[in-house]
């Protein structure tokens, strides 16, 4: 049996009037469509209202003379007379009352309505299902508005989040320049502090830097402009020239906008420095030096 004809016996089935050899397979089905078991509650519901909606059908005034004349003459008749006029009296008497009777007329009535012929005898059922299309299209509007809002807050948060990450870089890079510059600071106002000019050599005649360095302490700094960037494999180095004898200091690299700076140590064995210079030599460094002097300068 087709989808639609199990449809057509579900009118049947709330007014109970199925046919016991279509009941078993009527109620297989529905054990598995929850479409028709919906549909046959809103059926069920809506002959419930017609069974009151039905003016209740009096019985014919003759009819009622006649049962009464028929009861006043049972004495008068023979036993076996008796008997046909006892049935009929049953059979009146089991006739369905009135409301019984609407009852059955409803369910004649039910069997030949339609759903939609239904839902005009009881509007609150056409009223509840539009409703709840309504609620259920509302709800998703609301649900894809909310879906776009949530996507565009989480689009917000990952701005943010990168804006934020920005911020604390550069708090980060302040930060730092801010404890160089006051480590600079504090070199330079040591009681024993020096500094030398470092001018730029025909190999790198824009160049220039400035060594700071404290013989209290034995620090030493050097800050470096405009050189250009180091080959690969190579690095500049710092040497501490005493007595005429060049001292090795520490490697550096300058960064995309030439600039380069190097904390260092004094030599232990140069107790005079007469100048500084800075050479190009291998990334590991050098003993003496081997590559092109970019730097060269003494205390001023």
């Amino acid at each position: 049996m087709r989808h639609e004809e199990y449809k057509e016996l579900l009118v049947l089935e709330a007014a109970g009037a199925v046919d016991p050899s279509e009941l078993r397979a009527l109620d297989e089905h529905l054990a598995s469509c929850a479409e028709c078991r919906g549909e046959l509650d809103e059926l069920r519901d809506a002959a419930a209202s017609l069974v009151y909606a039905v003016a209740p059908v009096a019985p014919p005034p003759a009819r009622r003379a006649r049962v009464l004349e028929q009861v006043k003459t049972l004495g008068a008749r023979p036993a076996d007379a008796e008997a046909p006029r006892a049935a009929e009296a049953d059979a009146v008497a089991a006739r369905p009352p009135a409301k019984a009777h609407a009852a059955e007329e409803a369910r004649r009535l039910l069997s030949r309505l339609g759903l939609w012929q239904i839902f005009r005898a009881r509007p609150s059922l056409a009223f509840g299902a539009a409703a709840a299309v309504i609620l259920i299209a509302a709800l998703g509007l609301l649900s894809a508005s909310l879906w776009g809002r949530t996507h565009e807050l989480r689009a917000e948060v990952a701005r943010l989040a990168e804006r934020l990450g920005a911020s604390e870089g550069d708090l980060a890079r302040e930060r730092g320049q801010l404890a160089q510059a006051r480590e600079v600071n504090e070199l330079l106002t040591a009681p024993e502090a020096r500094l030398a000019n470092l001018a730029g050599t025909k190999t790198a005649p824009q160049a220039r830097a400035r060594v700071a360095y404290d013989r209290a302490s034995g620090r030493a700094l050097l800050l470096a402009y405009d050189l250009p960037p180091a080959p690969a494999g190579k690095a500049y180095q710092l040497w501490f020239i005493a007595g005429g004898k060049p001292l090795p200091g520490g490697l550096f690299k300058a960064d995309a906008r030439g600039r380069a700076r190097l904390d260092d140590r004094l030599p232990a064995n140069a107790p005079t420095l007469s100048a500084f210079a800075v050479t190009l030599e291998d990334e590991r460094g050098e003993q003496t030096p081997k590559g092109d002097m970019y730097l060269l300068g003494a205390e001023s």
